[in-house]
């Protein structure tokens, strides 16, 4: 009886990131194995049946085939004694001897953050190029990921300029790297190469392609803690009063100034979550949106309830979207996220340079920081909550800025979630400010 071999696709056999591993089906001698290969399909690539019906995979897994039936082919008669296993165990052993396994480390870094949400794997990205950097535009092959190469690449970015902006100029003297970045760096590294071992080794038949494990020695240098980035009440109130700049059209500083303001009155949300927030029924009052940093990652895909204040109703009635395709109307001005976060961060230079122009008139800028952030919004949100004039309990700061409590994973899957609490904090927290001047400038006021 002859050994068949067939490419299937099983159900159960769905990855987290949504492929599945294409498996070949030999039959020998009555038995049947479902033997993995290195071959995965996104489900646009399959019938809804999960059969293959891409060309380019389905001549992929012909020519694998058509190499394991001439393999098996040179066994002859003596096939017809040995069982299913012992012919795999020929396929393998042959292939083995036939082939050097390769695999070019960066471009793989760069598959797999294809496969990721943006902002996870721009990190990719960035860390694909830092390599690329440091073997000069070389190939890396998997197997030069040794424990030496990972401790030079860490001197090699410790003692290279940062990347950002104007320090990508040739011959810029600025400060190397922080802790953070090179934690980021190589973190991504320890997970690609983890990855590469799990999709590349099969250790239950004796398949290791990938045998090195350099992270059983080389350690992951900490990242430190962020300095508190948030900003005093004072400030805050500063912000609010800072008048529109003279214009016809809205400045930078002032979309700084009121998304600024729209992500601290709405307890801290992101400005990736401003620029995508979903159209919403609009006599519910409250926004319903997914937090994209944590969506992915989460089994209630980080959904977030938020309560409009009559402090921010002024600023989400002037950033609507007239088009009614999402809350806002940022998409209609930026091509994308970044391109909105490049704005903020500009006005937000601006607003920086008025503020200390002011506080130099009024002899006294001790209060500023170096530079204001847009993320000091949801810090200072935080810290607010926490302080004395407030002392809001820390589950439900936790709660306003949408973290998970690991401790409490098992009962959230038990409680109906009440976001009464969180609203009753927001609206404590804005209203330790006036908002008189968002009230005015909405009416015209100048």
């Amino acid at each position: 009886m002859p050994t068949t071999f067939k490419a299937v696709v099983y159900a159960d056999n769905k990855r987290k990131d949504g492929t599945y591993n294409v498996k070949i089906r030999m039959t020998h001698r009555r038995q049947s194995l479902k033997l993995s290969t290195n071959i995965y399909v996104a489900a646009h690539q399959l019938t809804r049946s999960l059969k293959l019906k891409d060309q380019a995979v389905i001549d992929e897994t012909t020519n694998l085939i058509t190499r394991w039936r001439g393999i098996v082919g040179t066994l002859g008669a003596s096939a017809d004694a040995m069982t299913a296993k012992q012919v795999y165990e020929h396929i393998r052993q042959t292939e083995l001897r036939e082939q050097t396994f390769a695999l070019d480390f960066i471009d793989y870094i760069r598959k797999v953050g294809a496969t990721l949400r943006p902002g996870t794997g721009k990190n990719y990205e960035v860390t694909a190029n830092a390599l690329a950097r440091y073997t000069q535009g070389t190939a890396l092959d998997v197997g030069q990921i040794t424990v030496r190469m990972l401790a030079d690449f860490e001197r090699f970015l410790r003692s290279e300029p940062s990347q950002r902006g104007g320090n990508r100029r040739e011959g810029s003297a600025e400060a190397p790297k922080g802790d953070r970045a090179v934690s980021l760096y190589m973190g991504v590294i320890r997970a690609v190469h983890n990855r590469a071992k799990q999709e590349f080794n099969d250790e239950e038949i004796g398949v290791i392609r990938i045998p090195l494990s350099p992270f059983g020695k080389y350690r992951v240098p900490a990242a430190a803690m962020p300095k508190k980035r948030a900003i005093p009440a004072e400030l805050l109130q500063r912000i609010i009063e800072l008048p529109d700049e003279p214009a016809a059209t809205v400045s930078r500083r002032d979309l700084a100034r009121d998304c600024f303001l729209l992500s601290f009155g709405l307890a801290g949300m992101n400005a990736i979550d401003l620029f995508t927030c979903p159209a919403q029924s609009p006599d519910s009052g409250v926004i319903v949106y997914n937090r994209t940093k944590t969506a992915s990652r989460r089994a209630d895909a980080a959904e977030m309830n938020i309560r409009i204040e009559p402090q921010i109703a002024p600023l989400v009635e002037k950033y609507k979207d007239p088009t009614g395709q999402r809350l806002f109307r940022f998409h209609l001005q930026y091509k994308d996220g970044d391109a909105f976060n490049r704005a903020l961060n500009k006005g937000l230079e601006r607003i920086d340079e008025a503020l200390r122009e002011s506080a130099d008139r009024a002899a006294g800028n001790s209060d500023l920081p170096p530079h204001i952030t847009f993320y000091a919004a949801r810090h200072s949100w935080a810290t607010i909550a926490r302080s004395a004039a407030l002392n809001i309990d820390k589950y439900t700061v936790h709660e306003g800025l949408n973290h998970v409590d690991p401790s409490m994973k098992i009962t959230d899957r038990y409680i109906e979630r009440d976001w009464s609490a969180v609203w009753q904090a927001n609206a404590a927290v804005i209203g330790l400010l006036d908002w008189t001047e968002v009230e005015n400038r909405a009416r015209g006021d100048k």
